[in-house]
């Protein structure tokens, strides 16, 4: 039974689609994400645009309004989510240089040479047998971890994510198309009808309109769901198994629990 068990463990280590699924997988997240923040850059510079403008009229009543500071909250809430974008791009691709080492090789030769040594310990009841096996299931950690690792994401990711991101992403567009109209309608106005005239149909576009609200808020909720995407997707998840295989590693090589057990000076415990 162990040794069909460490002949399956083998079979894995050498198959090449495990390792190119993986890698094949990280190459998508990472075009998407970039996909994603190349959307959300384009955003922010229509609304740069608008902001360009910065003069203000008078409403009445020593009321004025800047047509810049209307979408003000929306701006800072997108280069925020940008720098989000940016630490989960960061993080695939740490991902990707991890699973690059532990699937090279090296790691291969010697997660088999590890396999063939605790096999060969078992079999023959070595004195090295104990610590060879946890140095073995160390080995088969790294080998393995982030492989699983990526599989759970892309699991989540066809699960839940994929659907939650694709729909936010279309949300995020429809507001840079939205905005986009918005952009051309200001400046056309402001070229027909002059500035002041221009100017005051820019404000009775964009302030008291529900439709322009409505794509804001639409934005708004989308970046915040695709930030909550990034981060678990990128950081968070990556950062529990790193975690995971600390604690397990350090199990491992304090077999007699961890932490260590400190011993009392003159107290022998039989």
């Amino acid at each position: 039974m162990i040794g069909f068990a460490v002949l399956v463990v083998l079979g894995l280590n050498w198959m090449p689609g495990l390792d190119q699924r993986a890698e094949e997988y990280l190459k998508y997240a990472m075009a998407d994400n970039l996909l994603i923040y190349a959307t959300a850059r384009s955003l922010n510079g229509i609304i740069s645009v608008i902001q360009s403008v910065e003069l203000s009229v008078s409403l009445g009543a020593g009321v004025a309004v800047n047509l810049g500071e209307i979408l003000d909250p929306l701006n800072d809430l997108i280069e925020r989510f940008s720098a989000f974008v940016l630490y989960g791009l960061a993080g695939l691709g740490l991902q990707k240089l991890v699973l690059i080492a532990t699937s090279g090789l090296v790691m291969k030769v010697i997660t088999t040479v590890g396999l063939v040594l605790g096999y060969a310990a078992y079999l023959f009841r070595a004195g090295l047998h104990g610590w060879l096996v946890r140095l073995v299931t160390l080995i088969l950690l790294v080998r393995f971890a982030f492989i699983v690792e990526v599989g759970v994401i892309a699991t989540l990711d066809s699960l839940y994510f994929d659907k939650q991101k694709d729909e936010a992403h279309s949300a995020l567009q429809l507001a840079q198309k939205s905005l986009g109209q918005l952009r051309e309608e200001y400046m056309a106005a402001i070229s027909e009808s002059g500035l002041y005239g221009g100017l005051w149909e820019s404000v009775g576009t964009i302030v008291g309109s529900d439709e322009q609200e409505g794509v804001a808020d639409i934005a708004a909720s989308a970046i915040v769901e695709l930030i909550v995407i990034t981060l678990v997707r990128g950081l968070i998840l990556p950062l529990i198994f790193v975690w995971m295989l600390v604690v397990a590693g350090r199990l491992l090589l304090n077999p007699r629990g961890y932490p260590e057990q400190r011993k009392i000076p003159g107290l022998e415990v039989r």
